[in-house]
């Protein structure tokens, strides 16, 4: 089995970052706000699901490519382990598991990418905002779970980008 070496696998081919051999996307808030802030002014609610399928699509197939390559890596808690890092050393902030099971849960951000760039450029929103960030959790229990894309449905209850203390996100199963 495959042992998992950070300094290894997380590192940088030229101006490319890349994970386990696989590109990851990083762009600086400026980026991601604007698209963000575009997607949802001009699609309204089909930008939002566009922006969180989008995520959740990605990262479940690079999640499922990852847990293939470290067969070692088997218990829940490895798996979820593995995944906040990934959330972290990518630059998306810090998430912790609260409660979960292959049913649902809750997911916490103290501190995020999208949180920190919508606040710097646009101030407080009305309504969360996170929906990068749910696609992605709902793409992780997906690829964790063996379950289809679009399987798990991710609500974010409470967002710093209203002035939440943190963002809180409640995960459903079908």
């Amino acid at each position: 089995m495959r042992s998992l070496n950070w300094q290894k696998e997380l590192g940088r081919d030229g101006h490319r970052v890349k994970f386990s051999g696989r590109p990851v996307a990083m762009h600086c808030h400026h980026y991601n706000i604007n698209l963000q802030k575009t997607l949802e002014d001009t699609l309204g609610e089909q930008g939002v699901l566009l922006l969180y399928r989008a995520s959740e699509e990605a990262i479940l197939e690079d999640f499922r490519s990852i847990l293939g390559q470290y067969e070692s890596i088997k218990s829940e808690k490895s798996k979820f382990e593995m995944a906040a890092l990934m959330f972290q050393n990518s630059g998306m902030g810090i998430i912790r598991v609260q409660a979960l099971g292959p049913d649902g849960g809750v997911f916490v951000s103290p501190s995020n990418h999208h949180v920190t760039g919508w606040l710097a450029k646009h101030g407080r929103r009305a309504t969360p905002g996170c929906h990068f960030v749910r696609g992605w959790i709902a793409g992780i229990l997906e690829a964790i779970y063996d379950r289809p894309l679009g399987y798990y449905a991710v609500e974010e209850q409470a967002c710093k980008m209203v002035r939440d203390g943190e963002c809180v996100f409640v995960v459903e199963g079908p």
